[in-house]
């Protein structure tokens, strides 16, 4: 049409379409890129040149930064022969995606913005959705179809979500969506299914599982058979989806009263990961997105290890969620500086765009404490995930529920193969037994690293595994005995009361992660060694003292525990005072260590501003010759070589005193994680509770036991 009114009104003298694509104009050796441009070039005089997908032609978008001679070639001649000047008898339309073609104006010759000014170029928008109901009822009249209201209004539904997907098609994707209604139709038909109507599709032609949202009312319940524990998951979800029935009821749309971003706040194991699984389901089902998939990310997938390369890594990211729902696991670790800090912010700012917004589901999930900081250093995520999911510890009797449940499925699958699970310890337990294990899943709930859901499967596991190595699947009835739950609980409880006594918590997940980053932007590959000599290196890193230290709070947190019968108040108000003293202490430690990880990020960052200080100056002679202009640049440098000295010796001063107060901290810390070690080989507190310093010895978290210092040989 374009062709055709520039011819009319004489500015062209023919006025044909000739369509071209990049590797049209892509040569395979030097050269050849100059002279095939050129010959399209002179073979389109006079007609209307349109280079579809013209984005193609530039070799480095993305978060590529290398550039492709022969794609520059063709861009290079095309600045040359196009000089957009009155009296051409030409006319070259470059055609592709805003975003694609607005990145290669930035990258590629700057003559190009001059002969294809963006100011200047044709915007063609999304079609709404009653422009795509039009194209519908055209496009189905062509086919000689027919459809009933009800199959226009799902084929409409599945249009919208389609919407969410990159890339949208517009009409091509009811090109699709009426092809794939052909099929549905034609083997519905063969089944003989619904008639012979061969001239009218079906709601079911359009999409198989159309009356989901009637169904819904049942599906969340449905989704979450089984599950312990989440009724106000369930009664949450359902609420969304009485609302988004509601407001389509009056005609408004529900987007924009339905959350899109969650926070899952919780301890391991308690079905946060599962949860987003099923809540993609329910979104879909509602009509939100436009598959029930769930992309399972880590901050390592966010987070860049050079400058400029995290904001497109996060954007990769999201697009590759679109119309799903992504799940960002431990999203604590984005709880940082530097990079791990711009993939938070580049996260925000993502989410308010249009691309983005409302057009998938995103989930920060880890623990409590750590969610909370994340928050905090980031305002803006507040206003961005406004709702948020709790998930709850499961309580001694949930857990003994669960076991019961997992131990019933290998029950149901060793019917299936004519032999018989005997659960009656567990299914009708004596009163003594079920408190004896009660008592001990109270237990393991407070060791430091329970694993909720997730250690019951491992303790299930294990019972099966007993009556494995004990042939009892020999039999036509394989019993389970108190005596295999005591054995696998028990051995559960010592084995995870080792691994506190050498580690007590968990190292500070933020240091870890911010001097790990560091490193690898720092440090080169380590060289290759044998196995021997790496496994002694290994073995000597892991039995340094300072090592020790590092791992080992000065004084871990005290899980709640009950006062033991006969501890005074006096003494108990005491022990309390103290174990707030204690976590003082390690809130100081903590801040201690994010301070320094924070000082060695500055560091990298003023060594990369001062580098590409240096680059810019380079730069500077290397393309001027004008004295005057070598001079100020000289100048320049000098005073930016003089700031970033000022700088350095400033932040070399303050990495010295962090790094003293930490040798100092972890001096005692080490001496400290002696004490704890030998406290627990005396064994003098049977239920294994951390024990807490106080004035001249220690005393167990429940109050009942006391060790002094003299005792310890302190």
């Amino acid at each position: 049409m374009y062709g055709q009114v520039l011819a009319d009104l004489g500015f062209l003298s023919n006025g044909e379409v000739v369509v071209k694509n990049p590797s049209d104009f892509v040569g395979n050796v030097l050269g050849a890129s100059e002279s095939t441009t050129k010959g399209i070039l002179a073979s389109t005089v006079g007609k209307v040149l349109l280079i579809d997908e013209a984005y193609g032609l530039c070799g480095s978008l993305g978060e590529s930064s290398t550039s492709d001679p022969y794609k520059t070639a063709v861009i290079d001649t095309i600045v040359a022969e196009v000089q957009s000047v009155p009296g051409d008898d030409r006319c070259v339309l470059l055609a592709g995606y805003k975003e694609q073609m607005e990145e290669m104006f930035q990258k590629v010759n700057p003559g190009l913005s001059r002969r294809f000014p963006l100011a200047s170029a044709f915007v063609f928008e999304d079609f709404d959705d009653g422009e795509m109901a039009k194209i519908f009822d055209l496009k189905l009249g062509k086919l000689a179809f027919k459809t009933t209201d009800l199959g226009k209004r799902v084929a409409m539904d599945v249009l919208r979500r389609a919407r969410n997907r990159p890339n949208f098609g517009n009409a091509g994707e009811v090109d699709i969506l009426l092809d794939h209604a052909k099929a549905r139709q034609q083997q519905r038909l063969n089944e003989g299914n619904g008639g012979d109507d061969r001239s009218r599709f079906e709601p079911i032609d359009f999409d198989e599982d159309f009356d989901r949202g009637e169904r819904a009312d049942t599906n969340v319940h449905l989704l979450f058979k089984g599950v312990i524990g989440c009724e106000t998951i369930i009664s949450q979800l359902e609420g969304y989806q009485n609302a988004a029935r509601e407001l389509k009821s009056m005609d408004m749309d529900p987007r924009e009263e339905i959350p899109f971003n969650f926070l899952f706040r919780g301890p391991p194991g308690t079905g946060k990961t599962s949860t987003a699984r099923k809540m993609g389901k329910v979104f879909y089902d509602m009509g939100f997105l436009a598959k029930a998939d769930v992309v399972e990310c880590s901050a390592t997938e966010l987070v860049g290890s050079y400058v400029g390369q995290t904001g497109p890594k996060v954007q990769k990211v999201l697009e590759n969620a679109l119309g799903r729902v992504l799940f960002i696991d431990e999203a604590y670790r984005l709880a940082g500086d530097g990079f791990a800090k711009e993939a938070m912010d580049e996260i925000v700012d993502c989410l308010t765009k249009l691309k983005y917004a409302q057009k998938l589901i995103v989930i920060l999930a880890g623990y409590d404490d750590d969610i909370n900081r994340l928050m905090a250093q980031n305002p803006g995520l507040t206003s961005r995930f406004p709702e948020a999911i709790i998930f709850r510890g499961l309580e001694p009797t949930d857990c003994l529920d669960l076991l019961i449940q997992l131990l019933r499925g290998r029950q149901l699958d060793m019917r299936k193969k004519k032999k018989d699970l005997d659960l009656s310890v567990l299914e009708v337990p004596a009163p003594t037994f079920k408190q004896e294990t009660l008592n001990q899943f109270d237990t393991l709930s407070r060791i430091a690293n329970w694993a909720n859901a997730r250690d019951v499967q491992t303790i299930a596991k294990g019972i099966f595994g007993l009556l494995l190595k004990a042939g009892a699947m020999k039999e036509t009835i394989a019993v389970v005995t108190e005596d295999h739950v005591r054995t696998v609980l028990d051995s559960m409880i010592s084995e995870r009361n080792q691994r506190q006594d050498a580690t007590n918590i968990r190292p500070n997940s933020l240091h870890s992660d911010m001097m790990a980053h560091i490193q690898a932007i720092q440090a080169p590959p380590p060289p290759r060694t044998s196995a021997s000599s790496s496994s002694a290196m290994n073995t000597s890193e892991a039995e340094t003292p300072q090592q020790l230290a590092k791992d080992v709070p000065l004084a871990a947190p005290a899980n709640e525990v009950k006062r033991d019968s006969g501890v005074s108040d006096v003494v108990w108000e005491q022990l309390q005072r103290d174990k707030q003293a204690a976590e003082k202490k390690e809130e100081q430690y903590e801040k201690l260590i994010k301070a320094s990880a924070d000082a060695a990020i500055t560091t990298k960052i003023l060594q990369q501003r001062e580098h590409a200080s240096e680059q810019a100056f380079q730069q500077a002679i290397k393309h001027n010759k004008d004295q005057s202009i070598l001079q100020e640049a000289k100048r320049l440098r000098e005073e930016a070589r003089l700031q970033h000295e000022k700088e350095r010796r400033a932040q070399d001063e303050l990495l010295a005193e962090l790094e003293r107060q930490r040798k100092a901290v972890e001096e005692e810390r080490r001496k400290e994680a002696k004490a704890q070690q030998k406290l627990r080989t005396i064994g003098i507190c049977p239920a294994g509770f951390r024990w807490i310093k106080q004035n001249g010895g220690y005393r167990c978290s429940a109050g009942g036991h006391f060790v002094t210092d003299s005792q310890l040989g302190l």
